[in-house]
């Protein structure tokens, strides 16, 4: 690929610097909703690959092949799709719960390490690290809609940054191809 390649297709950069925006805007001024609207899109996916993959099950069965597995794997995937598409606020509660009693045995872990460990620098880091990802599994099980939304507002942020690079970046190089 050439400079020309880059410089023709500034637009692409623009158009992702775009979306990169509004999704961080959406992010940041209505969190809860952004989050309703991303685990309803992900369940409706999972619903759409999971029928696909049905096909892919008719035609094991039409061929003679195993397909117990992928029957399966299919009727399991169609099930969590539906969970998220229509009871999408009990999901994101269960999913921010399970990630919360993580990050707790994570912690946990990570003190029960440092406490075997020798050395004073590595004690340190892994005392800092346990006890914050220790606090933050609390805080995701005791308050999953709160804290899934700071989350949120974090990755909104990042998302309005990456968009405004983006849309100048692809700027730059549509200014290069004058």
């Amino acid at each position: 690929m050439n400079s020309n390649t880059y410089t023709n297709n500034w637009w692409v950069l623009a158009f992702n610097g775009i979306i990169a925006l509004l999704f961080g805007l959406m992010a940041i001024f209505a969190p809860l909703d952004t989050l309703h609207i991303i685990i309803t899109y992900f369940g409706i996916i999972m619903m759409i690959v999971g029928i696909a993959m049905l096909f892919g099950v008719y035609s094991s069965m039409k061929n003679k092949l195993s397909y117990g597995s992928d029957l399966i794997s299919a009727l399991i995937t169609i099930g969590l799709g539906i969970v998220l598409a229509f009871f999408t606020g009990k999901a994101l509660e269960i999913f921010v719960i399970v990630i919360g009693i993580w990050a707790i045995m994570l912690g946990i872990g990570q003190l029960i390490i440092m406490s075997s460990l020798q050395g004073k620098g590595d004690k340190k880091f892994l005392l800092f690290t346990g006890l914050f990802t220790l606090v933050f599994g609390a805080l995701l099980f005791f308050n999953p809609f709160t804290m899934a939304s700071i989350v949120l507002l974090i990755v909104g942020a990042m998302a309005v940054i990456i968009g405004l690079v983006l849309i100048s970046f692809a700027f730059k190089l549509k200014n290069l191809q004058e």
